[in-house]
């Protein structure tokens, strides 16, 4: 019963620190959180080989997902039509997993299970909760569904997935190197361990797919976005205008590049001639706004 209550209000939290696109209050959900416990109890028990362990907690840890997300989902609804999560920078960072996002839940998952098996560095597991954010991104995709974008509610539960399988791993490694196995009272089943760990294994192989075209697809729009400011300035040389901003992550694929000034644009075709083959293949679009510094004699008269 305290582990729903607690899992209500974190979630209850943390959907209302993301449609107010508030980091503190997320971070609160973060803390309050009981998620952690029940996939650390998992790791133990597959380090250990204890099936019906691992058949409980595995059970508490689907238990408690569907019930965040449903939580989430009913609190989202009522408001589903007055908001837009292309507008909340808290609910669209946590639509787009990659390999670094990863790489932070392996290292969480190894602070998590060293603070839990060791009682004089307890203190910082909530330090570890925060780091490891497992509520925010179910909240993410609840508030999603009820929004009505399964597109990005399926980027939030890649997300949660992704940390969710590199905490159970490296926890249980972690296990598994501090003796617990051969310390545990119950005889254990290697064959349950074994089974557990490939499966495992195979859900971090499946997940590292879409994270990696996620990474590649980043690593591109970066290199789009450096490569376009870099011709603009070198194009604009000379002339009275400047470049305001490059957006490369548009829906369609092109490249905005937006220019403040006046008078005369150098020749289009010279730009057009340089970003040919630099950019991908990415259409490149060039917006002005004309802009005038305008004095006013305000000095004694």
């Amino acid at each position: 019963m305290k582990f729903l209550c607690l899992l209500v209000l974190a979630s209850s939290i943390a959907t209302y620190g993301l449609l107010g696109d508030s980091l503190a209050v997320v971070i609160g959900a973060m803390i309050v959180a009981p998620l952690m416990l029940p996939i650390m109890g998992l790791a133990f028990s597959v380090s250990i080989g204890d099936r019906r362990a691992i058949v409980s907690t595995l059970l508490v840890s689907v238990a408690g997902i569907a019930t965040a997300v449903a939580v989430c989902f009913l609190l989202a609804l009522p408001i589903a039509q007055v908001k837009q999560p292309e507008a909340i920078q808290q609910i669209m960072v946590r639509t787009a997993p990659h390999l670094l996002d990863l790489m932070a839940a392996f290292v969480t998952g190894l602070a998590g299970a060293f603070a839990l098996a060791r009682r004089d560095v307890s203190d910082t597991l909530p330090g570890v909760a925060i780091a490891v954010s497992l509520v925010p991104p179910l909240a993410n995709a609840g508030i999603l569904f009820a929004l009505g974008e399964p597109g990005l509610a399926s980027g939030s539960l890649l997300l949660f997935g992704t940390n969710y399988v590199a905490i159970l791993l490296t926890g249980s490694l972690v296990f598994s190197l501090m003796g617990f196995r051969r310390a545990a009272l119950s005889p254990f089943d290697p064959r349950a361990r074994r089974r557990s760990l490939g499966i495992a294994l195979v859900a971090l192989v499946v997940i590292a797919i879409p994270l990696s075209l996620t990474s590649y697809s980043l690593i591109i729009t970066n290199k789009v976005a450096a490569r376009t400011q870099a011709l603009a300035a070198t194009w604009l040389q000379g002339s009275d205008y400047r470049i305001h901003a490059v957006d490369a992550e548009t829906a369609d694929g092109s490249v905005n590049l937006l220019l403040l000034g006046e008078g005369p644009l150098p020749p289009l075709n010279t730009l057009e001639e340089r970003a040919r083959g630099s950019l991908f293949g990415r259409t490149l679009r060039v917006k002005v706004v004309e802009s005038r510094t305008l004095e006013l004699a305000t000095g004694a008269g």
